[in-house]
């Protein structure tokens, strides 16, 4: 995040190791593996952790090569099937990712498979898969640091971080990083700079 590249789209790999797209695509033909990808896509580009997003429904009939049509009738299966809320608007999709997203690999199998092709931290974040309230409150804010600026982070970091914990309620924790995830240009050193303004938690 601190150096976003505009013409650059993130995308969750854990999802694609997670047997999800095979299984949309048997059950719902390749068109929903496209919407859906396309959709966590746009989710992830609006929201420092996951939240409601939207979308024009012609924008995203283009994106993905599908028929206008087609969009509100496989948007209806996968919420039918509980991948995703959705709100109607006129010529607008409005919606969010379901959490915990159900995939058909268990946690496990997906952090192994991660494992084959990348160095994965242990405990990273899987959006859409871990919980940010079932975390203690360190964990929470490393996850917040993960979503922002990447999983690797070094050892004084990893201090700074847990001390944001200790000094700082969530609330105002989550508030600052969110202001520099929308900000887009902000890095950690602004976060805790803004933080160092702010009210202790007692």
């Amino acid at each position: 995040m601190s150096s976003p590249d505009p013409l650059t789209i993130r995308f969750p790999r854990w999802i694609e190791e997670s047997g999800l797209p095979q299984k949309m695509a048997r059950e719902f033909g390749p068109a929903a593996w496209n919407l859906f990808r396309k959709l966590v896509e746009i989710e992830l580009e609006t929201n420092l952790i996951p939240g409601w997003a939207g979308v024009a429904a012609q924008d995203l009939a283009d994106w993905t090569g599908s028929a206008l049509q087609t969009v509100p009738l496989v948007l209806g299966q996968l919420a039918a099937e509980n991948y995703l809320e959705r709100r109607d608007h006129p010529f607008l999709v409005s919606f969010r990712i379901q959490e915990p997203l159900q995939v058909p690999l268990s946690e496990a199998e997906i952090r192994e498979r991660l494992s084959r092709r990348c160095a994965v931290p242990p405990g990273m974040y899987l959006r859409y898969l871990t919980s940010l309230d079932a975390e203690d409150k360190i964990q929470r804010v490393v996850h917040l640091y993960q979503c922002c600026f990447g999983v690797s982070f070094t050892p004084k970091v990893a201090e700074e971080l847990e001390q944001i914990a200790v000094l700082y309620d969530m609330g105002t924790i989550l508030e600052t990083f969110e202001e520099a995830c929308h900000l887009k240009s902000k890095g950690f050193s602004w976060i805790k700079k803004r933080l160092a303004g702010k009210t202790r938690s007692t």
